[in-house]
């Protein structure tokens, strides 16, 4: 090979590298981290749970609103919500960054949702880190249920939320007072690894956020890089014994403004209960639905 074919050769793969990482970038940027998947997820039931057969529900969290937030991109996430008629919404934290200026926007803008039973949400850490008595009173004002270490009780179950337990002080015993004692517990809490600090049998599912799924990830590694208290669970369902954990890959981005590998999501939590079913072995199956980006 002529020395101005290599030249030729190396300047060709040059220009092929720069070319790839460009689309790369643009991809993570434009396409992926606003390309919302919406899928449906069946959540095993024991007999002692079967109250609970057929109620829906999403968790959306880590919007971190100050950073790379889009109202528009919001308006989408609502509609998709409200067009699934859920019995509950789970706002599970993390709703800014740094800025408590891009507070009410956001929440304004998640105030639309609507829910059978009700909207609720829990402080993430970055919330707590940054918290003003704003964020009370919009939530109040606005319809949205905010729960620190508290129970809201329906007729068969209760919605528990709690404070983040790296930026807040969270409180089970206080949260799960009211509650009576063979009553099934749905818990929101902003950060996953928290599910190896309870082992309360009311506790028949937690949904939580704080990881982003990696938002970054690699081909067959997965995640590269993980937040503290969230490094165990990084997404997707987890069970132990009756109990399960649904941590989302959530709905923004923090950091840098991508995704690879790691679309934000729609998560629909479907409890299903089948009388001949294994507790521990039954699979969660996960329906996809058709999507695109925002």
């Amino acid at each position: 090979m002529s020395w101005l074919s290599r030249r030729n050769l190396l300047r060709t793969g040059l220009y092929g590298g720069l070319a790839s990482g460009l689309g790369t970038a643009c991809y993570s940027r434009f396409g992926e981290a606003r390309w919302l998947d919406l899928h449906e997820l069946k959540i095993p039931l024991t007999p002692a749970q079967s109250d609970l057969d057929g109620i829906r529900l999403t968790v959306l969290t880590d919007f971190h609103h100050d950073e790379w937030g889009d109202s528009e991109y919001i308006d989408e996430v609502v509609r998709q919500v409200n067009a699934e008629n859920l019995d509950f919404v789970i706002l599970a934290g993390d709703f800014i960054t740094n800025d408590i200026h891009a507070f009410p926007e956001l929440v304004d803008r998640l105030s639309r949702l609507t829910a059978n039973r009700g909207v609720f949400a829990m402080l993430g850490n970055h919330d707590h880190w940054h918290y003003d008595p704003i964020i009370d009173k919009l939530f109040s004002e606005l319809g949205i249920r905010l729960l620190r270490n508290e129970a809201t009780i329906f007729d068969q179950f209760a919605v528990v939320g709690l404070e983040s337990n790296w930026g807040g002080r969270p409180d089970l015993s206080k949260a799960l007072a009211r509650v009576p004692p063979e009553m099934p517990v749905i818990l929101g809490w902003h950060e996953p690894d928290n599910f190896d600090l309870y082992d309360d049998p009311r506790i028949i599912l937690q949904v939580a956020g704080h990881t982003h799924g990696g938002q970054v990830c690699a081909p067959i590694h997965g995640p590269i890089l993980l937040p503290s208290h969230g490094r165990k669970y990084a997404r997707g369902h987890f069970q132990r014994r009756s109990s399960h954990l649904f941590v989302t890959r959530g709905i923004g981005i923090s950091g840098v403004p991508f995704r690879f590998l790691c679309r934000p999501e729609i998560p629909i939590l479907k409890f299903e209960y089948q009388a001949n079913q294994s507790l521990i072995t039954s699979p969660c199956t996960s329906v996809s639905r058709k999507s695109r980006p925002a």
